[in-house]
């Protein structure tokens, strides 16, 4: 076979290529040879006139005759030529069947060009599965869509093969290993991924490119199944060869993964391994802070498991204690009952909200003059900005377990009737938020006696409210409560008012168990009860059965949504339940979203847009975005199209940015609810971020020509504001000055009102000590979903804003010691603390207003007339005595005319003004060595003493501030944090945030327990009456 040099030789000895084109008429194979070789030289320089004779080229490639080399090199001659007239997939063709003629190691244009169009090519047939082709490819590159899902070009999988292999040996010192890992993931090519992973982790010892690919996965793929192969393969290579295992990384891939036996035996081994227990305590407390119930509950017994197949029980023979020793000593595990039960309590959730509770009462900022004024502003004959203040107190102390202002206003509180009178109690649950030690005893006066009392709404709010309490905890917790509100479904099932109520709280509580017996119970009422009483049922049926995506139940409700004559409440519970019980399927929802969508009903249809958001919340799927946009515009029924912008939120509370790119076109949309649905989408997907461009879009709509937009913007604009300080985000001042006016103003609209004291209450969230939270590390809160999602439907039922409490989350820094106690530490925030201040308290405001008002007080024509007189009359005695001294002889012993002059001036003043506390003197001055030390410089504009030291300036800010073990930390101070400075304590984690566990990295000394937080009554902050101003008695 004769090779070719495929060199662009310089055409300056041949002025046109058509002699050589006549030759490719030959039968002579040898001319033919000769022809091909003299074309591939000059091909570049006359492409346009062998383009004439393209087909003929291509003739000869198809030609069987001729050998198999003169085939492949008019192949790419005809690759080459397709290749200039911007035919890259005739020429992508072309150029693979030219086989080893098509040099990929020599670096041209066409050879650049051709090769990424492969790529691509190849991706896109990879991902057929995606009908989105990757960014920048080209539709026209495949051939149209249908050469997408074709069968692959076996010669395109060789040339990425050879590719691929090409770049590993070249990459020796793995420089470039991201990109390979890049190419592999977007090729969808698992075995080459698994060996440059491995090949790294052989080279270094080191997981960094496992963590990168986990963060790929995470990030980049939005294939639900193709995202869980590559997470597989990482869960295999944390502990497979590194010199340091990963158990942070670990964890959280096993929490995607879902594989709650692996994750218990990695937690089970390192508590009961030398030195690593406090490790294991780490792992749980993570565990809570962002695994789902299910996945916690299912790690919980496999524990249980462990233990007793490690630990032998009283009734075991000796014989089989023999063997369970054996194996203890194989695997190195020693039973300890005491770290078992400190375990399951962190894992449960217990040490950790019961140090939220304690934090957030010690530590509660809340300025009690807010809500006062809020009270004193409203019309206390409307209930809705009542009941809508009562809810803003609960927002502003949630958490908290302060409920003074409910105490100290009980006659105004009693204004509250019927259902408002029910959201009134629960308020109570939200302000005891995972207080779940004391709940029934807070709760014990509302709670139902035996009998359904005279006040069915202030007993059902009270059983709503314990499940408030008992909502951040595991269901494993709250099986006591479980079974009272089961017990009071069965007991006062003739009460739509209890049924609604303990509805809610068997859901709040037992969220996430997929317990079908309580299905049943809930079904049961959602079928035989009134419209109220079936939808808070039903809602309650959504979050037990949480992400199970159990067929019976879907198809139990679909059918009973369905039905002809259904009222409108139950159909609405229903579509909310069947979204929750999708929650995070992905694809798996999909054939129930069509379904739904496809229903002449309009709530039915909802439904389907329920689904398909919170089955890909916070996956930012392109495809669901699509979808949901292409209803937001054509759907004929406002409830859908607004709940479908609104659904954008929560698919891209990951990426704010994205859902401002999605919905910024709709803000000027024509239709109201869809400008409504953009502000709570952007407000759901930046909550607790402060992001600039969220606000900026949420400012405008502020001031929108439609009252229930304005309340969309406001409560928008205080889920993103929540928590930021005036000085990185100078709009919060300016907001909260607004919504006082609003509030206070009479001629107010009562929707505007309304949103706005709900905006003033989430302003200042937990003693402004919380933020709003949606994920952690990427990880999907489960439970901040749903309570975000119910609220966003506080349009229907007002009673649904307190579900938000669920996303409510402390930001702080809780360091803990390896028996949970904690020790003195401390860590530097490498930041100005006005960053992250909180907001002046409202006196504080008013003393400085006032001393502003000071500074600045008007002086009145007749007063300045007035001292003009007196001034002329003062001169005019003096005027007077002058002339008197002139005219008479002076007396032996009598004063001389200055003396008079003094005295008479003196004496004056005397009589008109008190002695002047100070004076000025003028340089050079008498001072005497008494007076030096009330001397003050620094009046002159011009000079100052060259060691003059003014303590009137202020002082510059500190660049930092050293924090104290525990502290309120705010989601834009984590980053500027900095551990290290302690001299005995270390971090366990990396991103040590909420409750962290602490290395003691020298030993000794005592820990100060959590109960030392409780130092002061917070009902007596700041809440004195101020002074009187100084006034004169007539």
């Amino acid at each position: 076979m004769t090779t070719v040099v495929a060199t662009n030789t310089r055409a300056g000895s041949i002025s046109s290529a058509k002699g050589i084109l006549a030759l490719l008429r030959e039968t002579d194979s040898a001319i033919l040879r000769f022809a091909l070789h003299r074309l591939h030289q000059v091909v570049d320089s006359f492409w346009f006139e062998i383009s004439s004779d393209i087909a003929l080229i291509e003739e000869l490639h198809e030609c069987s005759s001729l050998t198999e080399d003169l085939r492949q090199l008019a192949a790419l001659i005809a690759a080459k030529v397709y290749f200039h007239l911007n035919e890259y997939s005739e020429s992508v063709s072309f150029a693979l069947a030219a086989g080893p003629l098509f040099d990929v190691n020599k670096r041209s244009l066409f050879t650049d060009t051709i090769l990424s169009r492969c790529i691509d090519l190849y991706v896109a047939h990879r991902d057929g599965s995606n009908s989105l082709l990757p960014g920048g490819i080209e539709q026209t590159l495949a051939g149209g869509a249908a050469a997408v899902t074709a069968a692959l070009d076996p010669r395109l999988d060789t040339l990425f093969s050879t590719l691929a292999e090409k770049w590993q040996a070249e990459d020796e010192s793995q420089i470039n290993v991201k990109e390979l890992i890049g190419f592999s993931v977007r090729a969808c090519r698992l075995d080459l991924l698994d060996v440059i992973l491995r090949k790294h982790i052989a080279a270094t010892n080191s997981a960094e490119m496992l963590t990168f690919t986990f963060h790929i996965a995470n990030v980049l793929v939005t294939n639900y199944q193709f995202r869980r192969e590559i997470l597989q393969i990482l869960s295999g290579m944390y502990t497979d060869g590194l010199q340091t295992v990963d158990y942070f990384s670990l964890a959280q891939c096993l929490v995607f993964l879902g594989d709650a036996t692996r994750m218990a035996e990695v937690v089970h081994t390192l508590l009961h391994k030398k030195g690593e227990r406090i490790l294991a305590f780490q792992l749980a407390l993570d565990l809570f802070d962002f695994s789902n119930q299910e996945f916690i509950g299912s790690v919980t017994k496999e524990l249980q498991q462990l233990d007793q197949l490690y630990a032998p029980s009283s009734s075991t023979s000796q014989s089989e204690e023999s063997a369970v020793a054996a194996v203890s000593s194989a695997t190195g595990v020693v039973i300890d009952t005491e770290a078992n039960a400190q375990l399951l309590s962190a894992l449960r959730g217990e040490v950790t909200t019961s140090l939220y509770v304690k934090f957030l009462y010690a530590r509660s900022l809340t300025d009690v003059h807010i809500v006062n004024n809020i009270k004193k502003g409203i019309d206390p004959r409307n209930s809705i900005t009542h009941n809508a203040t009562i809810i803003a107190n609960a927002f502003m102390n949630c958490g908290t377990t302060i409920d003074g202002f409910l105490r100290d206003n009980m006659d105004w509180l009693a204004r509250a009737q019927q259902w408002a009178k029910f959201t009134a109690t629960a308020t109570v649950g939200v302000l005891h938020k995972g207080h779940t030690s004391e709940a029934m005893n807070v709760l014990k006066t509302f709670l139902p006696d035996g009998s359904v009392g005279p006040l069915p709404f202030q007993e059902a709010g009270a059983m709503y409210g314990l499940g408030l309490i008992h909502g951040p905890v595991g269901a494993a917790s709250s099986s006591t409560v479980i079974e009272y509100l089961r017990n009071a479904l069965r007991q006062y099932s003739s009460s739509e008012q209890i049924v609604h109520g303990a509805s809610l709280g068997i859901g709040l509580a037992a969220m996430g168990q997929h317990d079908e017996d309580i299905f049943d119970a809930l079904f049961t009422c959602v079928s035989g009860c009134d419209a109220v009483a079936g939808e808070g049922a039903a809602l309650g049926i959504g979050m037990v059965m949480l992400g199970s995506g159990n067929a019976r139940v879907i198809e139990s409700m679909k059918r009973h949504a369905m039905e002809f004559d259904q009222k409108e409440k139950t159909i609405r519970g229903l579509s909310m339940a069947m979204a929750l019980v999708h929650l995070g399927r992905e694809d798996d929802a999909l054939p129930l979203a069509d379904e739904l969508l496809a229903h002449a009903d309009p709530w039915v249809r909802l439904g389907g847009v329920f689904t398909i958001g919170m089955a890909f919340s916070g996956t930012a799927n392109p495809r669901a975005i699509e979808r949901l946009l292409a209803i937001a515009v054509r759907d004929v029924s406002d409830d859908v199209r607004r709940n479908a912008v609104m659904m954008i939120g929560f698919l891209t509370f990951k990426d704010p940015q994205l859902c401002i790119d999605m919905t910024k076109v709709l803000v000027d949309s024509y239709n109201a609810h869809i400008r409504y649905g953009v502000a709570m989408a952007v407000a759901i997907a930046a909550s607790g971020t402060a992001n600039a461009t969220a606000v900026e879009m949420l400012w405008i709509l502020k001031d929108d020509l439609v009252d229930f937009v304005r309340q969309g913007a406001f409560i928008g604009l205080s889920l993103v504001l929540v928590q930021a300080s005036e000085k990185a985000q100078p709009k919060v001042k300016e907001l909260r000055q607004i919504l006082a006016k609003k509030i206070a103003d009479r001629r107010e609209d009562t929707c505007t009102k309304f949103g706005c004291i709900l905006a003033t209450g989430l302003l200042d969230a937990g003693g402004r000590n919380c933020t709003i939270l949606l994920h952690k590390q990427r990880h999907r809160l489960a439970k901040s979903v749903v309570g975000m999602f119910v609220f966003s439907q506080y349009w229907y039922w007002f009673p649904y804003t307190l579900m938000v409490s669920l996303a409510i989350h402390p930001t702080c820094f809780i360091g803990l010691n390896d028996k949970f106690e904690m020790p003195k530490y401390s860590f530097v925030s490498d930041a100005a603390p006005s960053n992250f201040a909180i907001p002046k308290s409202v006196q504080q405001e008013k003393k400085e207003a006032k001393a502003s008002a000071q500074q600045k007080k008007v002086i009145l024509s007749t007063t300045k007339k007035e001292e003009e007189n007196r001034e002329k009359k003062k001169r005019g005695t003096l005027l007077g005595i002058a002339e008197d001294s002139k005219t008479s002889p002076t007396a032996a012993g009598a004063p001389d005319l200055d003396a008079a002059i003094a005295a008479a001036a003196g004496k004056d003043e005397a009589a008109e003004a008190p002695e002047a506390t100070s004076e000025t003197l003028e340089n050079p001055a008498r001072v005497t060595m008494a007076q030096f030390p009330v001397v003050k410089h620094g009046s002159d504009a011009r000079y100052r003493p060259f060691f003059f030291k003014d303590e009137a300036a202020e002082a510059p800010e500190a660049t930092s501030e050293i924090l104290e073990n525990p502290a309120r930390v705010t989601m834009a101070q984590f980053p500027v944090v900095k551990h290290g400075s302690d001299a005995r304590y270390r971090p366990l984690k990396p991103n040590a945030f909420g409750v962290c566990m602490l290395q003691d990295v020298s030993g000794g000394g005592s820990a100060t327990t959590a109960e030392d937080l409780i130092k002061i009554d917070p009902n007596n902050k700041d809440d004195t009456a101020p002074v009187p101003e100084a006034f004169s008695y007539p």
